[in-house]
This record gives C-alpha cells, sequence and structure tokens, in this order.
C-alpha cells in the first residue's frame, strides 16, 4: 500500500507541473486531483459530510475525512502535490498570506514541493497540528498525527519543525483548581 502511494504521488507530480501555472490575480485555491475509496468533506451550509468529488476546489477552509483503505490527492498551486492517507481528518484551505497550512488533526499528509520552484514568488507550504507547524522548503515529506503525537519524516530536502509551547508555565496550571472552602470563619460582620 506504500509503495503505491508513493508511486501515484510520484506519478501525479509531473503531471501537476505540467498543468497550467496559476497567475497572481487568481485565487490560489487548491484542488482534488485523485481520490481513492471513501472521502468526504463537512459541508458547513447542511451541517452533513458529503463525498468529495475530483476536481472540487476548498475555497474555503473544509475539514475532509478519509476512510480506512482510502486516500486523497490534492494539486496545489505553486507545484505543490499532496497526500491525505487513510483514515485522517485535516483541514484544507487557499493560501493565506502567502502559505498554504493543512491543518492535520488525525492521520498521514504527505507532500512533494518541487525544488526549483521560485520560493520568493510561489506560496509556501505547511504542515499543522497539536504539537506546531512543520514547513518544507522543495522537499519530499510527510506528518503523521497518531494518539497526540505528532512525528515527521524527510525524504529529501530540509523542513523546519517549529513546536508551539504549552500555554502555562507549569504542567499543575492545567488541573483545575477547586476552591477553597473557609469553614471556621463567617463573612459576617456583628455590629
Amino acid at each position: 500500500m506504500k509503495i503505491k502511494s508513493i508511486s501515484y504521488l510520484l506519478f501525479l507530480f509531473p503531471l501537476i507541473l505540467l498543468g497550467k501555472v496559476n497567475e497572481p490575480s487568481e485565487p490560489r485555491i487548491p484542488k482534488v486531483a485523485e481520490i481513492s475509496g471513501q472521502v468526504n468533506r463537512f459541508n458547513e451550509k447542511t451541517g452533513f459530510f458529503q463525498p468529495v468529488e475530483r476536481g472540487a476546489r476548498m475555497s474555503s477552509p473544509t475539514l475532509i475525512v478519509t476512510g480506512e483503505g482510502s486516500e486523497l490527492y490534492l494539486s496545489f498551486p505553486g507545484r505543490i502535490a499532496a497526500r491525505v492517507g487513510e483514515s485522517s481528518r485535516v483541514v484544507v484551505g487557499p493560501a493565506v498570506d502567502g502559505l498554504y497550512i493543512v491543518d492535520l488533526r488525525l492521520g498521514t499528509v504527505t507532500a512533494r514541493l518541487d525544488p526549483e520552484r521560485d520560493q520568493g514568488k510561489e506560496p509556501g507550504f505547511a504542515i499543522r497540528t497539536k504539537d506546531g507547524v512543520t514547513r518544507a522548503t522543495g522537499t519530499y515529506f510527510a506528518v503523521t498525527e497518531y494518539n497526540g503525537q505528532s512525528y515527521a519524516a524527510v525524504k529529501k530536502g530540509e523542513v523546519k519543525k517549529k513546536t508551539s509551547p504549552p500555554d502555562q508555565p507549569d504542567f499543575s496550571a492545567y488541573l483545575k483548581k477547586k476552591p477553597k472552602e473557609d469553614l471556621g470563619k463567617s463573612s459576617k460582620t456583628n455590629p
């Protein structure tokens, strides 16, 4: 299954590169390139999940869920291709401030960025997990979120991982504090 997935990504990547490169005036919206198995997206208007169709565009942040044995291939303007693996939950949307961010909640996302793309003009690509943000420059890499842990692997090139520090300086700050009861004193004063 792993070899099949990698071969699909390597096969689709040159085809995606041959496609029209969007001019800056066009919106930078990712598009579904290929689907295998059961892949659904959440429709905010209806409140239900609907099957994803080939060629669908993610013009706003969209929750996508892949089933067991399913996978989804996305094409991002700027010569970037990504694979969402089986049993994954991701949020995909258009580029914001020159950066595509895929919010990985569960599962695996594999990405391939053309190393010869103009990084000054083309948007960047990053994957956000609970642990932080992993950003790549001209590489082939994967990020997995499993049981609350994030794992990143680089096949080619370099990635930069920025971990998110805790909001509180000490773990005990996250524990719920019980209100202290003062049984010996009365809050009323006698005149």
